[in-house]
């Protein structure tokens, strides 16, 4: 049996001991001695390095806010968040330095407040983003948050704020899952009803930065697709900054249903999803304004690629970095089969952090700007939203909010869309020291003509949809 096969079937095996036996292996295991740091996943250590770079960027803050409707028990929510923190050790997680290195502090349990906002804002928005925008301090605290706007007696809105080091958007819905079953077991006075964890999150980035240390994370594989690429330079409606600031603001992307149909036609087609027909349509947006055949763009993806994972709580997320092959003027029909192939790779290939891969690579250093992938696109299509979406929270009525716009942007710009009834939707994010929102908004609706041409005539060769992006 192989290495990784064994590790797998003792997780397993350590995940059916009762607490009790665990914590009395772990103890046997350190010889007497209870572990006191543990190191950051790759993933996570980026994170830590961003925010240390600007302890005040709230770019990497993930929000959730949502309408409680009816007679809310404040005191059963908090004992709500209470027990879901003593179960996920991340969300009891501090972040400090050991020495030279990161590393992170698991408190014991205690008690979790809930926070409130403001009653006399008129406006719920601003409410939530003043709250959602409030920097953490990584050493000092767990890196979230829940506060309650209290409008009404039976009218309140919860807002859950997370840093993304120790949450990604699949966890959201293993919270709100748990919220709601923390919730319920509270006010009928019973225990909740919910599985044993089979590991915590800082068992997983033990495991992780082992695989990496044995180069068993495909960094070959990275380093040759990735040598060489250049970036990616969008013409600019301002001189760019010395210094990265993440600056940013919103622009709507919407595409009619009928021609989205059309665009998942021509994937089906070509034995392509959407997700690769709308990647295809971005690059070749991107590469018409710019000028070019050869860039990169990321690729956010979920990274949960064993079944045990999937109940934990934590930064899982990765992101894969999608080369553009836009060179001898193809048809979409090639392009998209090129991106298919790309894909299909690069998922084969996942498992490496972008900083090994920037590491690896030597990218030189440039302050001004996001390193290798100044453009990122996200289909929001697999992840789970069953929980997340939930319309009750024991007896009180539940209903999504806006999300809060924070004036922040991650990369130079960004495409994150869905797929609903009416087409597809979402948001082009663009750093406002580089581009006006005249210009985001002009490649928001270049974007939604390649997806409406490509859908009708995949025939069509970039240089036919490049100029109508440049029109």
């Amino acid at each position: 049996m192989s290495p990784d096969l064994e590790r797998e079937k003792l997780l397993r095996r350590l995940a059916t001991l009762p607490p009790e036996r665990r914590a009395a292996l772990r103890t046997a295991l350190l010889g007497g001695r209870e572990q006191r740091t543990w190191p950051l996943s790759t993933g996570q250590e980026r994170l830590w390095f961003l925010q240390r770079f600007d302890p005040d960027d709230c770019a990497y803050h993930i929000t959730w806010p949502v309408r409680l409707r009816g007679p809310v028990d404040e005191t059963a929510l908090a004992a709500a968040f209470t027990a879901i923190a003593a179960r996920h050790e991340v969300l009891r997680t501090r972040f400090v330095l050991d020495g030279d290195l990161p590393a992170q502090v698991v408190d014991e349990p205690g008690e979790v407040r809930l926070d409130r906002l403001d009653p006399a804002s008129a406006d719920i928005g601003r409410a939530v983003a003043g709250y959602a925008g409030r920097p953490f301090d990584l050493a000092a605290a767990p890196a979230w948050r829940a506060g309650l706007l209290r409008l009404a007696a039976d009218d309140a809105v919860l807002c859950i704020v997370l840093h993304h080091i120790v949450v990604d958007h699949w966890s959201l819905d293993v919270l709100m899952r748990e919220l709601g079953e923390c919730y319920r077991a509270h006010r009928e006075g019973r225990p909740p009803r919910l599985d044993e964890l089979p590991m915590q999150y800082r068992d997983y980035a033990v495991a992780e930065r082992r695989r990496a240390e044995e180069g068993r994370d495909h960094l070959d594989y990275w380093t040759g697709r990735l040598a060489g690429a250049p970036p990616l330079d969008l013409p600019l409606d301002h001189p760019r900054p010395a210094r990265w600031t993440g600056r940013g603001a919103k622009a709507a992307v919407a595409v009619p249903d009928a021609d989205v149909t059309g665009l998942e036609a021509v994937a089906r087609a070509h034995r392509a999803t959407p997700f690769m027909a709308l990647l295809a349509a971005w690059q070749v947006t991107l590469g018409a304004s710019a000028g070019q055949d050869d860039f990169c763009v990321g690729v956010p993806v979920a990274g949960r690629d064993r079944p045990e994972l999937a109940p934990l709580i934590g930064y899982f997320s990765t992101t894969l970095v999608a080369r553009a092959e836009l060179s001898g003027d193809p048809a979409f029909g090639e392009l998209l089969r090129r991106t298919r192939v790309g894909t299909m790779k690069a998922l084969a290939h996942a498992g490496t952090s972008l900083d090994r891969i920037l590491g690896a690579l030597r990218v030189p250093r440039d302050l001004s700007r996001p390193p290798l992938c100044q453009a990122m696109f996200n289909l929001t299509h697999n992840l789970p939203t069953g929980d997340l979406l939930r319309t009750e929270l024991g007896d009180l009525a539940v209903e999504v909010c806006p999300q809060p716009d924070l004036g922040r942007a991650r990369v130079e710009v960004s495409l994150d869309v869905y797929r609903g009834p009416e087409g597809i939707g979402g948001w082009l994010e663009y750093s406002t020291d580089l581009f006006d929102a005249a210009t985001a908004h002009r490649l928001a609706e270049a974007f939604a003509r390649v997806v409406t041409l490509a859908g009708g005539d995949p025939g069509l060769r970039l240089s036919e949809l490049g100029a109508a992006v440049r029109n």
